[in-house]
């Protein structure tokens, strides 16, 4: 059985760079079609955001620079 907090420990040792890569990876690695249970709060949230999109697309910003941003320390 794998120790999920070693593990946690043991990423979390890595620099940002390799963690986000980690993060990318586990997410990519989810099924598409999986279920996943969202909470009124989370509901709630992605209604908001979703809201404020609508209102100004021009906003949106691509996942690449998310990750420019992230690692520039922005």
């Amino acid at each position: 059985m794998i120790d999920i907090a070693q593990t946690l420990t043991e990423l979390t040792a890595l620099p940002i760079e390799d963690r986000l890569r980690v993060v990318e990876s586990l997410w990519d690695s989810i099924p598409a079609a999986s279920p996943v249970e969202v909470s009124p709060a989370q509901l709630a949230e992605l209604q908001r955001r979703i809201a404020a999109h609508q209102r100004s697309p021009a906003q949106l910003i691509t996942w690449d620079e998310i990750l420019h941003r992230l690692r520039d320390g922005r």
